[in-house]
Parts: structure tokens; C-alpha cells; sequence
């Protein structure tokens, strides 16, 4: 009886969560980047061709060190953050 009631609830639960989802239309995962677009190829050239600092770029954009950083991820040598361009 009770694995029925929590198959039950759990059942609901799924439910609730696919009408969430459709209701999002789109925007379910989260915030869009911070840096997109046409900022985030300035970034992205900023640093490959005149080799500015994750810093430097950071404060000229306005965001957040580890968010240039993330943005530069598969420029950088040893990184373990996936880039948002893969």
C-alpha cells in the first residue's frame, strides 16, 4: 500500500514537472549566457589575438571573472570547464 501511494505521488510529481516545463516555453535551462553573440566573439578574439588578461576582459564587459573565463574555456591550456561554443 504504501509503494502504491508513493508510485502515486511520484507519477504526479513527473507529471507536474512535464507541464512546467511545456508552460516554460523554452527558457527551462536557466538564464541565458552573460556573454552571447557578439560579445562573446569580441571575447573570444580579445584574447586569442591580442592576448588580453580573463581579468582585463572581464572588467571591460562588465561580468564576472569566472564568467570570461567559461567563455574562453577551450582556449585555455589544462581547463576542465566545458565552453558554451561546444
Amino acid at each position: 500500500m504504501i509503494t502504491a501511494v508513493g508510485q502515486f505521488q511520484r507519477d504526479l510529481q513527473n507529471e507536474l514537472t512535464t507541464e512546467g516545463i511545456a508552460a516554460a516555453e523554452g527558457r527551462y535551462r536557466g538564464r541565458p549566457p552573460t556573454l552571447a553573440g557578439d560579445q562573446l566573439e569580441e571575447v573570444r578574439a580579445a584574447f586569442r589575438d591580442k592576448g588580453a588578461s580573463i581579468a582585463g576582459l572581464a572588467h571591460e564587459h562588465g561580468v564576472s571573472r569566472v564568467t570570461a573565463r567559461t567563455a574562453l574555456a577551450d582556449l585555455l591550456p589544462d581547463s576542465r570547464i566545458r565552453s558554451p561554443q561546444s
